[in-house]
C-alpha cells in the first residue's frame, strides 16, 4: 500500500515531534518535518499529498510559503496557527491555503482534518458535472472550473467550486455553513465552520462585482447562504 506524504513545517521542535509522533502512529501515513519555509521550497520537487503549515516560521511566514507552494502542487494544505483571528485566515486561505486549525489543538482533531481534506480531493477527482452554467453576468466552464466575468478569467479552486457548485444547484434555498462543509468535504463538520466563511469571502471576490455588496451569493445572518442568478434583484 502506497503511504500518504505529509510535509510538516513547524519550528517548535517539541510541537513538531508530538504531531510528526501522532501522525507516524498511522501506517498508511509518512510525516517529514523541517523548520523553516527554506527547508520546505528546497523539498517542492517532492510529491506530498498534503502540507502542514505554521504560519510564524523563523524565516519567512507560512502564507508567503503557501503561494510559493501554490506554484507547484494542488494538494490541500493546512494551517495551524495561535493567530486565529479572521483577517489571518482569509489571508492564508486567499493565498491557496484549504483549512485552518487553530493551535492549541487536539490532535485527533488534526487527523480528521486531514482525513477530511484528501477524502474531499479524492471525491473530487471521480465527480462528473454538467456543462458550462450561465448567469446574465458570469460564465462557469464546469470542465475547467474557470469562472469568466467582465471577460476576465478566474480560476476556481477546488473548494470554491464545490462551493458555488452547491449553492447553484440549490438556488433560492439557504444552506446552512454546516451543510456546506458536509458537501465540499464529504463529512459532518469538526466544529470550527469559520474556515467555510473565509472560502466564502474568497469565492465573492471572484464572483460578486461588489463583493461587499453581492448580488449572486447572500447571507442570512445565522441561518446561512443562497444563491441567486438574477443579478437585478434587490441587494440585501
Amino acid at each position: 500500500m502506497e503511504k500518504i506524504r505529509i510535509l510538516l513545517v513547524e519550528d517548535d521542535p517539541v510541537m513538531a515531534r508530538i504531531i510528526q509522533f501522532y501522525l507516524s502512529q498511522q501506517p498508511s501515513q509518512e510525516v517529514t518535518w523541517v523548520q523553516t519555509a527554506t527547508d520546505a521550497l528546497a523539498l517542492s520537487d517532492r510529491a506530498f499529498d498534503l502540507l502542514l503549515f505554521d504560519i510564524l516560521l523563523p524565516d519567512s511566514d507560512g502564507i508567503a510559503l503557501c503561494k510559493q507552494m501554490r506554484e507547484t502542487t494542488s494538494c490541500p494544505i493546512i494551517f495551524m496557527s495561535c493567530l486565529d483571528d479572521e483577517d489571518t485566515i482569509i489571508r492564508a486561505l486567499e493565498t491557496g491555503g484549504d483549512d485552518f486549525l487553530a493551535k492549541p489543538f487536539n490532535n485527533k482533531v488534526l487527523q480528521a482534518r486531514i482525513d477530511a481534506n484528501l477524502r474531499r480531493v479524492a471525491i473530487e477527482r471521480k465527480k462528473q458535472y454538467t456543462p458550462p452554467r450561465r448567469s446574465p453576468d458570469f460564465t462557469l466552464d464546469m470542465s475547467t472550473r474557470v469562472l469568466t466575468r467582465d471577460g476576465k478569467d478566474y480560476p476556481l479552486t477546488p473548494i470554491e467550486f464545490g462551493l458555488l457548485y452547491y449553492l447553484m444547484e440549490h438556488e433560492g434555498q439557504v444552506i446552512s455553513s454546516r451543510e456546506l462543509y458536509e458537501y465540499v468535504w464529504a463529512q459532518p463538520d469538526i466544529g470550527d465552520l469559520r474556515t467555510v466563511v473565509a472560502h466564502m469571502h474568497t469565492l465573492r471576490k471572484k464572483l460578486e462585482k461588489n463583493p461587499r455588496s453581492p448580488v449572486h451569493i447572500r447571507a442570512i445572518h445565522g441561518k446561512g447562504y443562497y444563491y441567486t442568478s438574477d443579478y437585478t434583484s434587490d441587494t440585501e
